[in-house]
C-alpha cells in the first residue's frame, strides 16, 4: 500500500520517505528513491549499495539484492532497542509475529497473509467508505468513538456492514472504532498463539493507529517498547539500509549481478 525508503551513512540515518503505492513496483521504487535522496541532499551516484525488501522487493530496479522483511525488521529492531524479544509487524497485506532470541537471532514466527482481516488494507477500505482521512484514521478521531460490534471480517462485507450502520443513524466514529477494535483483536489472537516474550515492539503502518495500539496494550497486558521514536512504517526500510551498509553480511548468492560487478571492481570478495 506504500513504498518506503531509508538512506543512511556511517554516522546514522540521513532521511526516510513514505509514498502511496500507486503504480507498479518499479515506478514506486524509483519515485520513493528520488524523494529520499532529495530529502537527504544526496546524489544517486553516491549510494554505495542498496537492498530492497517487502511486497514487490524483488522487482525493484538495480537493487543489489532482495532481503526478507523479517530479516530487515530483526536488524533494525536490534539497532533501535536491543531489549525487544517479540516483534508484531502489521502492514497492508500481511501481519507477522516473530521472536528475537537472546543472541539477536530470529526465533519462532507466525504469519497471516491469506486474509486482510487484521491488516492495513481492511482499515483502508472501511475508512475510505466512511470518508475518513489517513490522518483522522491514525489520530484523535480513532480514539473518539464508542466501538460498535462489527461481525464481518471480509473487507467487502465489513464495508457493507459499516455503511448499513451509518444508514441506520450510527455515528461514523463509533462505526470506525468498531472496525478498528476488530482489527486489534485479530492481531492479538495471532500474537497469543505464538506467545509473547517481553519486551514487545509493534511496527508497520497499522502501528500508527492509536486506537489499535491502545486496545492491543490492554488486551495483551503490556506496554509496547520504544524504538527510538522512529516512524514504525519505515523500520523494515531502515533495516534494509543497515544490511546494505554491512555488505559483508551478505553472501554473493544473494546479490544481484549489478552488485557482484561493483564488488569485483572494488576488489572485494
Amino acid at each position: 500500500m506504500s513504498a518506503k525508503a531509508a538512506i543512511i551513512d556511517d554516522s546514522g540515518p540521513l532521511a526516510f520517505e513514505i509514498l502511496p503505492y500507486t503504480g507498479f513496483p518499479q515506478e514506486a521504487a524509483t519515485a520513493v528513491m528520488g524523494k529520499v535522496l532529495a530529502r537527504a541532499g544526496a546524489a544517486h551516484s553516491k549510494v554505495a549499495r542498496f537492498l530492497s525488501t517487502g511486497f514487490g522487493g524483488k522487482a525493484v530496479p538495480d537493487s543489489d539484492g532482495a532481503v526478507p522483511d523479517t530479516v530487515c525488521l530483526q536488524r533494525a529492531v536490534r539497532k533501535l532497542n536491543a531489549n525487544v524479544r517479540t516483534v508484531i509487524n502489521v502492514g497492508g497485506h500481511s501481519f507477522t509475529v516473530f521472536h528475537i532470541d537472546d543472541t539477536g537471532g530470529l526465533g519462532e514466527s507466525a504469519i497471516t497473509d491469506m486474509c486482510t482481516a487484521g491488516m492495513g488494507m481492511f482499515l483502508d477500505v472501511v475508512s475510505t467508505a466512511l470518508e475518513i482521512s489517513p490522518d483522522e484514521m491514525s489520530g484523535e478521531l480513532s480514539l473518539s468513538g464508542k466501538p460498535l460490534f462489527i461481525d464481518n471480517q471480509c473487507p467487502i462485507f465489513a464495508e457493507s456492514e459499516a455503511l448499513s450502520l451509518i444508514n441506520e443513524g450510527y455515528d461514523r466514529c463509533d462505526v470506525f472504532a468498531g472496525v478498528t477494535s476488530a482489527v486489534a483483536n485479530k492481531i492479538a489472537g495471532l500474537a497469543r498463539r505464538l506467545g509473547l516474550k517481553e519486551e514487545v515492539a509493534m511496527v508497520g503502518g497499522v502501528a500508527k493507529n492509536r486506537l489499535v495500539m491502545a486496545i492491543l496494550e490492554k488486551n495483551l497486558g503490556l506496554r509496547f517498547a520504544d524504538l527510538a521514536g522512529i516512524d514504525p512504517q519505515v523500520v523494515a526500510a531502515y533495516g534494509a539500509a543497515l544490511l546494505a551498509r554491512e555488505g559483508c553480511s551478505l553472501d554473493n548468492q544473494s546479490l544481484s549481478s549489478t552488485a557482484a560487478e561493483r564488488l569485483h571492481r572494488e576488489g572485494k570478495p
